[in-house]
């Protein structure tokens, strides 16, 4: 099981001091220099716009303003607090306040991720805004079979973490359709499972890496243990679904690879996958280059605009892998 040197540590830590903005340098005091959770929520603060979602978290695309996909970044960070902000905390209570503006029963989760305001900016495509994805659906059972996890099952680990400020009847609307989705067709023992995907890019559904990403933050945060062990074991049934296992592609294409979807040993599904993620840090540790990032194996986009993203997107990477490194205990004098 490989680790990574001092040296290149100190290598990577100089690139994300040198190209980092101040949230991804505030990470890496939190989680390599000793400061507090408060420190680093004091930093995301200022990411938090009037309306109480966040901006400027999400380096695939060049708007600002606020989103759902930047506010579900700045859950992720929180999500990875050992000591996390209170209900009473400013930024929960105005953050909570614009999540739950945002959410639609008529679909059963929050709408559009992104902003019409996104598209006259540089983005990558899959971040195109399109006003008419997400129409009404009138039948219950047809919310719950199209309901995609992706991203959305994060906003709603936001609000099963901080239930307290949500009415019950809300809640239990939002936190549904997740529940029932796994429910029905993520478990082997169910006999929808295996008959669709939400996501054209998919067979089934538990097929998507980022599908699993989501779900695992939301069943971590239901307050309801037993829902959650339950959910917890239909998801880890079959985690390697949405993993890429042959290695020989790992580096010729672009793959979430198994620590990618799997990024703590404190997830729900880690025990299932454990010698896969092991594997696959192994692996991530191989891959940093000489100026102590690690690159895409991809290309955002075409011209100056998209070099900027690429650049940002890649320093970004490079502090997530560093965080995920050492919760896995694979930082070497750290």
């Amino acid at each position: 099981m490989l680790s990574l040197t001092h040296k290149n540590y100190i290598k990577a830590r100089k690139y994300i001091l040198a190209n980092g903005d101040d949230v991804n340098r505030a990470w890496l005091r939190y989680n390599f220099d000793g400061e507090d959770s408060a420190a680093f929520m004091d930093v995301l603060a200022k990411h938090q716009r009037e309306d109480g979602g966040f901006g400027g978290l999400e380096y695939e695309f060049a708007y600002q303003g606020s989103c759902l996909k930047c506010t579900e970044h700045a859950f992720r960070y929180m999500f990875y607090l050992k000591d996390k902000p209170s209900a009473d905390h400013p930024v929960i209570q105005k953050m909570m306040k614009y999540v739950l503006t945002k959410y639609r029963p008529d679909v059963g989760h929050f709408g559009n991720m992104e902003e019409p305001e996104l598209n006259n900016y540089p983005h990558v495509r899959w971040w195109e805004y399109a006003p008419d994805e997400f129409p009404p659906i009138e039948d219950e059972n047809e919310r719950i079979m199209r309901y995609s996890p992706n991203g959305q099952a994060t906003i709603a680990a936001f609000v099963a973490q901080y239930s307290e400020l949500v009415p019950e009847d809300l809640y239990r609307d939002i936190i549904k359709y997740p529940v029932e989705k796994i429910l029905r067709y993520y478990d082997k023992a169910s006999p929808l499972y295996g008959t669709g995907s939400a996501d054209d890019s998919f067979y089934y559904d538990d097929q998507s890496p980022y599908n699993l990403k989501c779900y695992q933050q939301f069943v971590a945060c239901l307050k309801d243990k037993p829902l959650a062990d339950k959910l917890t074991a239909i998801l880890r049934q079959n985690p390697a679904a949405c993993m890429q296992l042959d290695r020989a592609k790992w580096e010729r294409d672009y793959f979430d690879l198994p620590c990618e979807i799997v990024d703590t040993p404190d997830s729900i599904v880690y025990p299932a996958v454990k010698g896969l993620v092991d594997t696959s840090l192994d692996y991530v540790i191989r891959q940093q280059n000489d100026d102590g990032c690690w690159h895409l194996n991809f290309r955002l986009g075409e011209g100056a605009a998209f070099d900027k993203l690429q650049s940002d997107c890649e320093m970004h990477l490079t502090m997530l892998i560093l965080a995920e490194l050492k919760r896995f205990g694979r930082v070497e004098d750290a």
